[in-house]
């Protein structure tokens, strides 16, 4: 009876024993998911916090590019601009004197032949129609009957002296007498205005 005792006892010790150890390697085991999970949750969710944060950085690099970007169009378009309005400036002023000059001021062409004996055309004019007849020596048409008496009579302006200059009987013609300064060879000449092109000699006497 003792023996079978005993042996039951041995038995039922060993039963407890491996029931234990399988409990313990449960636990064990429960405890390796448990820490893995959460040490792998903790990796994922850094990993995805960083990707977050880099997509984040990213974005903003790129709105930074296009916003200078953007800047930098604007002020070479501003530049840009502001060198074509330098280039029209310059153009301007390189001109040449007389095409910067008003239209009063300007000189008309010298017209072909000239002299006593002709033959004679108009001197051209920049006065606009319809012409108006003056004799104020300050102006413009003065300045333009001049320029016939000279070139009716081949004495250059600064060696000719007006002895007088005035209305040649109608509103289209004057009548001047010049000496020359240097030769004092005296001319008096008939002029008669041609629209649009200017005063014309018609007749040179020497006086």
């Amino acid at each position: 009876m003792d023996r079978n005792k005993r042996y039951q006892t041995r038995t039922e010790k060993r039963k407890q024993n491996r029931f234990l150890n399988i409990a313990i390697g449960i636990v064990a085991v429960l405890i390796l998911i448990i820490t893995g999970d959460l040490l792998f949750g903790s990796d994922e969710k850094e990993k995805e916090g960083l990707f977050v944060s880099e997509n984040k950085t990213k974005n903003e690099n790129v709105k930074n590019n296009d916003d200078k970007a953007a800047i930098e169009k604007e002020s070479g378009e501003e530049q840009e601009a502001a060198e074509n309005e330098k280039a029209e400036d310059n153009t301007a002023e390189e001109k040449p004197e007389e095409e910067q000059k008003p239209e009063e001021e300007q000189e008309p062409e010298q017209a072909e032949g000239g002299g006593p004996d002709g033959p004679w055309e108009p001197i051209g004019t920049t006065q606009s129609e319809p012409h108006q007849k003056t004799y104020d020596d300050a102006s413009q048409d003065w300045k333009e009957m001049t320029a016939a008496l000279s070139y009716a009579t081949a004495i250059p302006a600064e060696d000719m002296t007006i002895l007088w200059l005035g209305n040649g009987g109608s509103e289209d013609t004057s009548v001047g007498r010049v000496q020359s300064k240097s030769k004092g060879t005296k001319y008096e000449v008939m002029l008669q205005w041609v629209p649009e092109k200017g005063w014309k000699p018609t007749s040179v006497t020497p006086n």
